[in-house]
């Protein structure tokens, strides 16, 4: 009997040597979500094949998800405590990711770096362009798309009205204007059929990505994201704002009721659209536009020569996977992002590696330079819970004064209270 235990024990102890084993060489799997970025899907399929090939203890699950259901999906997935280990999400929730603890800080080294420095280093302006995703001075993610606008001129619309916009393009908003009024066409009813230039007005984003801008190039804010307050009942605010009633209202140049302004330059309607960035270049030459790009305007009293808000998607690693996972998944993250090159010319994404930055690809390319240009002059956005909340409330102010005539200084008194409210509302708990 005693010996027939002991035989029972020596197999029990093999057998379990053997699960172990068996359990060591089993891949760990990162689950990959990605919006549909049709240019760039084929490349990541096959960045994915090669990166499995070279890391066979790595297995990656590769969702693609559609654009029209990405926010949702991802947003409910992550809240719920599931979803994907990595992913990769713009810059307007990261706010919200970093406020319910959703991400993971950025391991270096897994990613191929000796430190977060190192990181920093390894990308042109690099304290610039990755503040998108840091937070008390630590990293949270790697930018799959760096995006800045700049302004497109229709050349052949500048040349019937006189202009050379190698020449004549405005450096100051107030510029602007006169330009504006020479490249505007009206009927003999006086109604628009061509305008110069006119705002982003169908969006409220917009309001954080340029309105918010043309302020901080005054010196104001409109949103501490760190301190989730409101300075909205501003001298800077009431200019930027009587500026884009004065568009609409007094100078009659565009306004909320006319083709958003990318459509209508891309039907030739517009002869100058300042919010495209490089990734509209393609759709002008498809539309047969021929073009040329420009730095952002600033006010003639500016005292900061900002353009318009940088905005990016990162790579971002879910803090619920486990921490091999975590592992695995910037390991990931750091293949998908060293090949800057060729996502740039294949997908049209922006990844301003510091070597590609210097090389004859990019040096020779006729339009990233200034977009590179105005990603180094800018900053991010606000990156706040609540973002989508506060946009909408800014842009009810503007209408209230702008389509409403409402009285400025009433409107911008009650939209400081507003804004104050969702801020609150929205910050984060200590």
């Amino acid at each position: 009997m005693t010996k027939r235990f002991g035989i029972l024990t020596v197999m029990i102890a093999l057998l379990a040597i053997v699960t172990s084993a068996v359990s060591a060489q089993d891949p760990v799997v990162v689950k990959l979500w990605m919006h549909n970025h049709p240019p760039r899907v084929p490349l990541d399929e096959a960045q994915i094949a090669k990166f499995e090939e070279e890391n066979p203890g790595i297995k990656v699950e590769f969702t693609v998800v559609p654009d029209q259901e990405w926010d949702t999906t991802l947003g409910t997935a992550l809240a719920s405590g599931s979803g994907p280990d990595l992913f990769n999400q713009a810059t307007f929730a990261i706010g919200q990711f970093y406020s319910q603890g959703v991400l993971a800080p950025l391991n270096p080294t897994a990613a191929g770096y000796a430190d977060q420095a190192a990181v920093y280093d390894a990308y042109e302006a690099g304290d610039a362009l990755l503040a998108g995703a840091t937070f008390a001075d630590t990293l949270y993610g790697l930018p799959t798309e760096l995006s800045a606008y700049a302004c497109y001129t229709n050349d052949a619309l500048w040349e019937a009205a006189g202009l050379d916009p190698a020449t004549d393009f405005p450096t100051t908003w107030e510029e602007l204007k006169d330009v504006a009024e020479k490249l505007t066409v009206r009927d003999d009813a006086g109604a628009l059929t061509q305008r110069g230039f006119d705002f982003k007005w169908d969006a409220s984003i917009f309001m954080l990505l340029i309105f918010n801008p043309m302020v901080q190039q005054l010196g104001g804010q409109m949103i501490d994201e760190v301190n989730y307050t409101a300075n909205i009942n501003t001298p800077e605010v009431k200019q930027v704002l009587g500026y884009w009633n004065d568009w609409a209202n007094t100078w009659k140049l565009g306004g909320a009721q006319y083709t958003s302004s990318r459509a209508a330059f891309l039907a030739g309607e517009l002869a100058t659209d300042c919010d495209g960035g490089n990734w509209f270049a393609p759709q002008a030459e498809e539309a047969g536009i021929e073009y040329s790009i420009h730095p952002i305007p600033v006010w003639e009293n500016a005292t900061n020569d900002n353009g318009f808000a940088n905005y990016a998607y990162f790579f971002m690693v879910n803090s619920a996977a486990s921490p091999e996972v975590q592992e695995a998944s910037w390991k990931l993250a750091g293949y998908l992002t060293d090949n800057p090159a060729e996502y740039l010319d294949v997908a049209g994404l922006f990844q301003a590696k510091a070597d590609f930055v210097a090389s004859e690809a990019f040096t020779s390319n006729t339009i990233m330079p200034v977009f590179l240009d105005e990603l180094a002059a800018s900053t991010y956005h606000p990156r706040i819970n609540g973002f989508f909340e506060v946009a909408d409330a800014l842009m009810r102010m503007r209408d209230r004064v702008v389509v409403g005539g409402e009285d400025i200084d009433t409107v911008l008194t009650e939209a400081q209270d507003e804004v104050t409210a969702i801020l609150e509302a929205s910050k984060p708990a200590q």
